[in-house]
């Protein structure tokens, strides 16, 4: 293994408590491993250390304590140990994204039981499926060590695009029958 790291060690006051999730909102955006309470772990990129430096400065404005560092593990086992880490926490997002397609799919599927075809209903499914291809996008941009659940994530989406592209079909034909039928 032996990848390089870069370690954000920081401590801020308890109070305000807005400026300890700002820098948590901060980590977590990146994909950071936390090591420990206060001691996040990113794999080394150049964009890391400009944004762990800035954060850094942050830190420090706020009133806080941080220390930005270059990290490589001596043991392979810890290492593994981070790198597995990282795939959890992002097997638990796509999780998250997997199913709030399956709830989408459920929708549709309910909407089509009652008969209820309308475009608003499109809309609104869109737009939930739009939510859901952003997050997927902000989720495998920081999956930096290709986590098992991605390709099942991957084909969730799939099949929640094509129901509601089959449900927005079914709209469309009885849109179109009943504006066939009013003009006979």
């Amino acid at each position: 293994m032996n990848n390089k790291w870069l370690a954000i060690s920081y401590k801020l006051q308890s109070e305000p408590s807005k400026n300890r999730v700002y820098v948590w909102r901060k980590i977590k955006e990146m994909g950071a491993a936390y090591l420990q309470q206060g001691v996040a772990l990113l794999p080394y990129t150049e964009e890391f250390l400009q944004e762990l430096q800035k954060l850094h400065r942050e830190i420090t404005e706020m009133g806080g304590e941080a220390s930005v560092t270059n990290l490589s593990f001596i043991n392979e086992e810890d290492e593994k140990r981070i790198i597995d880490e990282f795939n959890r926490l992002r097997n638990e997002e796509y999780e998250e994204i997997a199913e709030q397609c399956e709830r989408l799919i459920y929708e549709l599927d309910r909407e089509t039981q009652k008969g209820k075809f309308t475009f608003t209903e499109i809309e609104e499914n869109e737009q939930e499926l739009d939510k859901i291809h952003k997050w997927m996008d902000k989720v495998s941009a920081r999956d930096y060590f290709e986590a098992s659940g991605r390709v099942n994530t991957e084909n969730m989406i799939e099949q929640a695009t094509k129901r509601l592209h089959e449900y927005s079909e079914e709209v469309y034909q009885r849109d179109a029958l009943k504006d066939h039928e009013g003009k006979i």
